[in-house]
């Protein structure tokens, strides 16, 4: 159901939009128009029949903007040193003249000297006006009263822009700008008319031979010193392949297990157990792979504890694989002892 107030803001949307039809009407369909004349903000607007200046106005907007380039520079206008002389003179005799003192000793109460004369216009000038005398003031309006309203004026002005077709006098001519420069070329230079062997002494010196540094010589404390013992080589002493998902171990595999304890026993050292992982894509699959070569070696390390070698003096090692070493190959080492000769 409609309320009451819906149907008041209906109607008065649809007065306001009539209002604006109205005033768009009125105004030549400029709404803005509209609005201030309805407003009431035009009533101070300046009559366009009676404003002046309205005429100069509407000419100028259909008139192109003048060239800044063609309008010449003001005129510089220099006196002469005569004429400076001149005037420095007449201000030098009023001055004498105000400084002279009276019949009674008092300086400044003496009637003034005579009136210089103005000083002569300059030539220029006169040339530029063309010798026509200035024309006379018109008389100032007679005056008028409180309550008189004032006179009636001219509602635009006749004033126009004077055309320049000669430069000012005092206005420097404009210069065509000066050539492009060019730099003289360079003079060859001239022969050398020294000896030659003056001239074979300017060159440069070839560079001298590498010095011959005398082999160096060993002082007897450090002969005397030991050699110093370097780490041991290990010797492989078996090497073959076991299957990531072997649990066990061959019969082939078992003989050269049972080689590399009879080797052991004749030079007891270190058995080291090598066994090679395959690469990973990422660090958990290459950490998972190790582990996986790691289970291996401790397989062939119990083979070997049980076939009498110490468990302390078995280690086991995982090394990535190469071309040389594949995946699933285990070395079987031997390290002998520090100090004992391969």
């Amino acid at each position: 159901m409609t309320s009451r107030i819906d149907r008041l803001r209906a109607g008065g949307s649809a007065f306001s939009a009539a209002v604006l039809l109205l005033a768009a009407s009125l105004t030549g369909c400029n709404p803005i128009e509209g609005y201030r004349s309805l407003a009431g903000l035009n009533k101070n607007d300046p009559d366009p029949a009676t404003a002046p200046f309205t005429q100069n106005l509407d000419t100028s907007q259909d008139t192109g903007y003048p060239n800044l380039a063609s309008v010449p520079s003001a005129p510089i206008v220099n006196s002469t040193a005569a004429e400076r002389a001149q005037i420095a003179k007449g201000l030098n005799d009023q001055r004498t003249a105000t400084e002279a003192p009276d019949a009674k000793g008092s300086p400044g109460s003496a009637a003034p000297g005579p009136v210089p004369p103005p000083p002569p216009i300059p030539p220029e000038l006169v040339a530029a006006a063309g010798n026509t005398p200035p024309a006379p003031a018109p008389p100032p309006p007679p005056l008028r009263g409180a309550n008189e309203p004032p006179l009636p004026g001219t509602l635009n002005s006749t004033l126009t822009t004077p055309q320049i077709d000669a430069p000012l006098p005092g206005v420097e001519p404009t210069r065509p700008a000066p050539g492009q420069a060019f730099m003289q070329p360079m003079p060859p230079p001239a022969s050398s008319q020294l000896p030659p062997a003056t001239v074979q002494s300017a060159n440069p010196q070839p560079a001298p031979p590498p010095a011959a540094l005398p082999p160096p010589q060993v002082s007897a404390e450090a002969a005397a010193r030991p050699a110093p013992r370097l780490p041991p080589t290990p010797i492989t002493l078996a090497s073959f392949d076991l299957s990531p998902t072997a649990a066990t171990l061959s019969p082939t595999v078992v003989a050269h297990l049972a080689d590399v304890v009879a080797r052991y026993k004749d030079k007891p050292g270190t058995v080291r157990i090598v066994a090679y992982a395959a690469p990973g894509a990422g660090s958990a699959e290459q950490l998972n792979s190790f582990r996986s070569a790691l289970d291996r070696a401790q397989i062939v390390a119990k083979a070997l504890a049980n076939a009498g070698i110490p468990i302390k003096q078995i280690q086991t090692q995982a090394a990535p694989s190469s071309p040389t070493a594949p995946i699933g190959r285990i070395d079987v080492q031997l390290l002998p002892p520090p100090g004992a000769s391969g």
